[in-house]
């Protein structure tokens, strides 16, 4: 599923017109490196940056020919300029919406004019919360979150004043930091209906199963970008 996130990046970056190869990419909270890898297997010149000692730790012994960092993502040791993609996968909803628009400015810094960032991130609506496989948990009210959620989800990775996000959250905190955004979650949504041996959840597979079946791809579709993760790409104004 690692790699499938990859491959998802790397597709939907190509669908908006850009090239990875052309530079330096940077990945963003790469974690143990499974995605900074596979870039590195497609001739893709890639860094990995993470504040966990341990995943870095992890990464640099599974992938030794790769450079990875550990550094906090509001003070990224890199001059202006220097990446022309950054990849930003599957981490905002594990920071704290007070670190979010330090993150996304920094990685904006450090981008190219004509460089693009990637954000995928997970969708409140989505029908399980991806960490626990609880279903509609993120649908409860946001002041919950901090009080009854987290205790319950409490030993996952998430984290106190965490939170998934909304298209329009999202847009919000991107022209906040002054990046111009389009919005693929299409793109996502239409990959997976297309080979639903894709869709990580068994009952969520079985269900677009049925309505495949039935005709209703299109239908499925407009559905399936309402409470999908969502993808952005982004870049400087």
């Amino acid at each position: 599923m690692r790699e499938q996130r990859a491959k998802e990046a790397l597709t939907c970056l190509k669908h908006a017109g850009h090239n990875p190869k052309s530079g330096l990419l940077l990945d963003l909270g790469c974690g143990r490196g499974y995605l900074t890898g596979y870039f590195l297997k497609q001739k893709i010149d890639a860094i990995g940056v993470d504040i966990s000692k341990k995943a870095i730790k992890d990464a640099r012994r599974r992938i030794p020919d790769g450079i990875f960092i550990c550094a906090d993502g509001t003070k990224l040791p890199f001059r202006e300029g220097c990446f022309h993609t950054i990849i930003l996968n599957d981490v905002l909803e594990h920071i704290p919406y007070n670190y979010g628009y330090s993150i996304l400015s920094e990685m904006k810094r450090v981008l190219k004019d004509s460089g693009r960032i990637y954000i995928s991130v997970a969708n409140r609506y989505q029908i399980r919360e991806p960490h626990t496989r609880i279903p509609f948990l993120t649908w409860l009210p946001k002041r919950w979150w901090d009080t009854f959620c987290y205790r319950l989800t409490k030993g996952t990775r998430l984290k106190y004043g965490c939170y998934p996000y909304t298209v329009r959250d999202l847009r919000k905190l991107t022209e906040k930091v002054g990046l111009a955004c389009i919005d693929y979650t299409w793109l996502y949504a239409w990959n997976k209906l297309s080979n639903v041996e894709l869709i990580g959840d068994p009952l969520l597979r079985s269900v677009v199963k049925v309505i495949k079946k039935f005709g209703l791809f299109k239908l499925a579709h407009v559905i399936a970008v309402k409470l999908s993760v969502i993808l952005f790409i982004c870049q400087k104004k």
